[in-house]
């Protein structure tokens, strides 16, 4: 009975044998296009069972073009809003949503006005240029009035914030 029972699997599975052969002979066809967005459509089609259509019939979907022709009315807002950012540079440093100058400063150095703590213990630190951070995890430092930190740019657009002086920080997202 074991080995009729063997067998039939057997029997069963060789059509899906052949079928993994043709898949894996479609996607090596797939390897030789060119174009990225071409080989990634051909391999999803493949995985997908679509047949294969032919090089001629396939679409092209470029990304749009960049454009290079500004018109005068477009531009001179944008100059504008350029040269009125550096004089903005330290009252929008941490405000990720405000993209106004690329060449931002890299650190903010300023003297705690207050500091007070969340419900969950985290600090909320108001600086003397109207600013105010908030902690993001656990991490502990001594912060009293007066003292002068020092908020860095971190990686991945995060922010750290340091007395002036010590190596110790602790990260901190700007909440005004």
């Amino acid at each position: 009975m074991k080995k009729q029972l063997l067998s039939l699997l057997v029997l069963l599975s060789a059509p899906t044998f052949a079928a993994q052969e043709i898949n894996v002979q479609a996607l090596q066809a797939c390897s030789f296009i060119e174009n990225d967005f071409n080989r990634l459509l051909c391999y999803d089609n493949t995985v997908a069972g679509k047949p294969l259509t032919k090089p001629s019939e396939k679409k092209t979907l470029t990304p749009p073009k960049a454009v290079t022709n500004v018109s005068p009315n477009v531009s001179a807002p944008v100059a504008a809003v350029s040269q009125a950012a550096p004089a903005a540079k330290a009252d929008d440093f941490g405000l990720e949503h405000k993209e106004i100058t690329k060449d931002k400063d890299e650190n903010v150095t300023a003297s705690v006005s207050s500091v007070r703590k969340a419900p969950y213990g985290e600090l909320i630190i108001t600086l003397d240029n109207g600013q105010q951070w908030r902690q993001i995890g656990s991490d502990s430092l001594k912060l009293k009035e007066s003292d002068t930190v020092v908020i860095s740019r971190g990686v991945f657009n995060s922010f750290l914030l340091r007395k002036n002086g010590q190596n110790r920080s602790i990260r901190v997202k700007r909440t005004q």
